[in-house]
């Protein structure tokens, strides 16, 4: 029975990659690279990337633009002390931990289990490397080689 190594890592509880989550060679990562889930996943990621990107920035402006431009709205008072501006503003810390949330529950749906599979895919390809390799050395004829009794 082969026993499976579980890390901290692997379950996400931090700490560094065992030698076996290391990253794979160079040749794995290109071989990694050319496939469908692989560029996929870079799509994905780029495409998320930039709404965020698009959604921190663009409420940033916003509250800027209406703090030049409409500083009679942004004075007025909601409740007390409280100011449409002062709420936009508290509003954007919000809208960073919105989109931080988001940013991992992505990453934990859709970007982890492909991840994961391609992982798994380059592992296999190493293994089937070093088991060619070891049935290559013991196959392969010998010259002149001495061995203790």
């Amino acid at each position: 029975m082969k026993k499976v190594h579980v890390s901290r890592h692997s379950m996400g509880l931090g700490g560094p990659p065992t030698p076996y989550e290391a990253d794979p060679g160079p040749a794995d990562r290109q071989s990694v690279a050319r496939q469908p889930a692989y560029q996929s996943l870079r799509g994905r990621h780029r495409r998320f990337g930039v709404r965020a990107t698009a959604a921190a920035v663009g409420g940033f402006l916003l509250y800027v633009l209406l703090s030049s431009f409409v500083p009679g709205l942004m004075n007025t008072s909601l409740s007390g002390h409280l100011t449409v501006g002062l709420a936009l503003g508290l509003g954007q810390f919000v809208l960073m931990g919105v989109i931080v949330w988001r940013y991992l529950v992505y990453t934990r749906t859709q970007v982890t289990p492909v991840v994961r599979g391609l992982r798994g895919l380059a592992r296999h390809h190493e293994s089937t490397e070093r088991e060619r390799a070891a049935f290559e050395a013991r196959t392969t004829p010998r010259d002149e080689e001495y061995r203790p009794w």
